[in-house]
């Protein structure tokens, strides 16, 4: 891998080419570009509310009349099983839906995302979840009434997203150590302790978790690592509130990969802080690179979580959509 390699990576297909695997890809987008749209009143909002989000019974009164001011009354689908998500989605995102709107947190806007991408609607965010990276990485406000202001405002800002095995991703993909904590952390805890629940199911799972070897094949030499944890950062922020790089975004056309290495206790302390920051000095067991595809094996089938659900398993293909979704921005 190199620290900026294109997309050349054996079984995947170009971002924009006729694949299933790029259904929202824009030819010529510029992922950069950021419009500012007159409301259209004619055009229906659709807002989707996760009820079981840590926040999911916050009054959404607000939000919902600032949407209904500027568009009409927005139709809303709440959702109590997010395994239905999509189907529901699918059957209520007729031609004359203008934009689909996400009540939830990272988890509900993933689950949504295929549907949209295959819609081409414009994305909004109300933050309701109990770590919102993709609001964090876009400056979206966790106040509710001021995320729907911002949709009203009309700003879109096309971003990439991320793509492992046909499963696609906004802010990270991990494998490791993040794939194990997400599966012991129960819905309970997220829900009446927030990010306090991510530090306390840490130190649970620290003491039995073992390293992992993984191979990278990209465009040069494979490279391989004996790892704790490997992190695919689309988006800037992941798992709640880590950093992948310093200067990542979310519409450079680039994944970060971020490799925990074993090491000493006190040297793990010094990967936690690097994380927080996305600065890995020499003394910092992180390896960080940067590719737009390349592909991963592991000794054995590892878990891979999109988005904080486990999803697929490796080996698997990773690949960036540049530009691929219209999202609402400050």
């Amino acid at each position: 891998m190199t620290g900026h390699a294109s997309c050349c990576v054996p079984g995947v297909s170009h971002p924009y080419s006729s694949s299933p695997e790029a259904p929202g890809a824009p030819t010529g987008a510029s992922p950069a570009r950021a419009a500012i749209k007159q409301p259209h009143a004619r055009s229906r909002t659709l807002v989707v509310v996760n009820r079981k989000a840590r926040s999911g019974n916050a009054d959404l009164d607000p939000a919902l009349a600032a949407l209904g001011g500027a568009f009409g009354a927005p139709a809303v689908l709440d959702v109590e099983d997010p395994g239905q998500l999509r189907e529901r989605l699918h059957e209520a995102c007729g031609p004359d839906v203008g934009r689909v709107v996400v009540a939830g947190g990272d988890g509900t806007v993933n689950s949504a995302l295929e549907v949209v991408l295959l819609a081409r609607k414009p994305l909004g965010i109300l933050p309701l979840g109990t770590a919102n990276d993709l609001a964090r990485t876009l400056g979206i406000p966790t106040d509710l009434e001021a995320a729907a202001q911002l949709i009203v405002a009309g700003r879109t800002k096309r971003i990439d997203v991320g793509v492992v095995n046909g499963r696609y991703f906004l802010n990270a993909a991990g494998i490791g150590f993040s794939t194990a904590l997400s599966n012991e952390l129960p819905g309970w805890a997220k829900r009446h302790l927030g990010p306090l629940a991510y530090p306390l199911a840490v130190v649970r799972r620290w003491r039995r978790h073992r390293p992992f070897s993984v191979v990278l094949r990209g465009e040069g030499a494979p490279a391989r690592r004996r790892v704790i944890q490997v992190t695919v950062a689309n988006g800037r922020f992941y798992g709640g509130g880590m950093t992948a790089e310093q200067d990542a975004r979310i519409d450079d056309g680039q994944l970060d990969v971020v490799m925990v290495l074993p090491a000493a206790w006190w040297r793990q302390i010094l990967s936690v802080i690097g994380l927080k920051r996305g600065v890995y000095p020499e003394a910092v067991p992180v390896v960080a690179e940067r590719s737009a595809a390349f592909g991963l094996t592991t000794p054995r089938p590892h878990w891979i979580a999109t988005d904080g659900e486990p999803t697929t398993r490796t080996p698997a293909t990773f690949a960036v959509l540049p530009g691929a979704l219209e999202v609402y921005v400050p």
